[in-house]
């Protein structure tokens, strides 16, 4: 701030009159006065290059944008102010606060110019060959740019030093009443010491104590000894414990390829693939897995099989391993349902799709419509019906094409973005027993055979 204030103060007055009288003024003047224009935040004409090879400074052209000395803007109107340095002395004094990153962002450029062979511009060396007014200006709106980078770092400390100021006096505060303390604590020393002699007392009746305690401890130790009988029941179920850690592995992996890969098939050909296809890989693979891996005991546990049966989902094995494929699959399911137990079942597990109307069909032409309201408020919904093919409209739902814009999540159907919720939930039925669907369709949804006698996909 005090280079600021000199610098005004080597501006005179009469070297003010010789720039606005000048006829010709150079192009340092006209470069100092539109950075003047932009810390006091006045109009600048639009941005363009500078014709005739840029600004004339220093015996040679720099290219540059095209200054607002005599256009529009009128820096040269600023300049002709009586009030010109007074405005100078008053933006120092009350308005150097306000200056902000975008004005700094812009003077950037200017007080950073070169020429081409890599001389500084905007010095006062350099305005000093124009105008000895010039300096002063030069001088004060650097002066003005590095204030406002100083004080981001300075006002934090002022503030800083106020709350440590504070703390100094509140930390007082607490001296004087930790000293209160301190005498009450040598009060109570003293109350203290008049009972040490009973304390000593009960010292001895506690090691007496504690003898009579480590007597018990022996004879605890002595019944502990006696249970080692347990100990090679402890290690056997140590070794089975670690037997079953390293079956983990493939015992994960075949149950991951059944969701991934059995949906589509009858009881038969999926016991066929996991206690065969499945199972001989792994072995070859040399995977460690179990002999007698129950799946659906290892995927899912009896109290949630209790539930799906209220809901009405069948107790037979095949049901059981339907319902961990709809509600373990990461793919959207959809079932191959003739006989009606799958949405039965649905229907029952979802009463939000009744309640909200989300049941629908392929062939609804309102399809687009109807899809948008579950999958903004994150419901439940069920396509009935579907034959051998699924509307491709619906593909960037099966896809999960989701588009993440700031904290919203959208989904594009049909062109339109539709917002998106992750507790959306999609189920598809196809009342045909043995549907022709396509591998792409099977690669997008997870295909289920819910039919309760023998069939599945071809």
């Amino acid at each position: 701030m005090k280079k600021a204030e000199s610098a005004v103060d080597m501006i005179k007055p009469k070297d003010i009159g010789e720039l606005k009288t000048s006829n010709k003024p150079v192009d340092t003047t006209k470069l100092i006065m539109d950075t003047i224009h932009i810390l006091f935040q006045r109009h600048l004409d639009p941005v363009k290059p500078k014709a005739d090879g840029g600004m004339l400074i220093l015996k040679v052209n720099t290219p540059f944008v095209a200054d607002s000395y005599d256009g529009t803007a009128g820096t040269k109107t600023t300049l002709s102010s009586a009030k010109f340095l007074t405005d100078l002395l008053d933006f120092s004094n009350l308005e150097k606060d306000n200056i902000n990153e975008e004005t700094i962002e812009l003077l950037h450029p200017y007080l950073t110019l070169r020429t081409q062979d890599d001389r500084e511009i905007y010095t006062p060396e350099v305005a000093a060959k124009s105008s000895s007014a010039l300096i002063g200006m030069a001088i004060w709106t650097a002066a003005m740019s590095d204030y406002h980078k100083q004080s981001k770092i300075v006002k934090p400390k002022l503030r800083l030093l106020e709350i440590k100021m504070g703390e100094l006096k509140e930390a007082e505060t607490n001296l004087a009443n930790a000293q209160s303390e301190l005498q009450a604590v040598q009060d109570l020393q003293a109350r203290l010491r008049e009972t040490f002699e009973g304390a000593m007392s009960e010292k001895t009746r506690l090691a007496e104590s504690a003898a009579k305690t480590r007597k018990k401890m022996d004879q605890a130790n002595r019944l502990i000894n006696s249970l080692q009988a347990n100990k090679v029941r402890w290690v056997q179920n140590a070794n089975e414990f670690k037997s079953l850690k390293l079956r983990l592995v493939g015992d994960v992996a075949k149950a991951c390829a059944f969701v991934s890969y059995c949906g589509p098939f009858n009881s038969e050909f999926r016991s066929l693939l996991l206690d065969t296809y499945f199972h001989t890989d792994l072995i070859e693979k040399e995977i460690p897995v179990s002999e007698d891996l129950a799946l659906t005991e290892f995927l899912v546990d009896q109290a949630t099989i209790g539930e799906w049966n209220l809901e009405g989902l069948p107790a037979d094995d095949l049901s059981i391993q339907n319902g961990i494929m709809v509600t373990r699959s990461s793919r959207y399911p959809l079932m191959m349902d003739p006989q009606g137990q799958a949405i039965k079942w649905i229907k029952s597990r979802e009463p939000d799709l009744l309640k909200f109307d989300t049941i629908l069909t392929l062939n609804n032409p309102m399809l687009k419509d109807r899809l948008k309201f579950p999958l903004a408020e994150g419901l439940p919904c069920l396509i009935e019906s579907i034959e051998n093919e699924v509307d491709p409209m619906l593909d960037p739902i099966l896809e999960k094409q989701i588009i993440v814009k700031g904290r919203a999540k959208l989904i594009k159907i049909s062109d339109t973005d539709c917002d998106y919720d992750d507790q959306f939930r999609l189920y598809m039925t196809s009342r045909l027993s043995n549907p022709h669907f396509s591998p792409e369709l099977a690669a997008k949804a997870t295909i289920i055979d819910f039919t309760v006698t023998q069939g599945g996909l071809e």
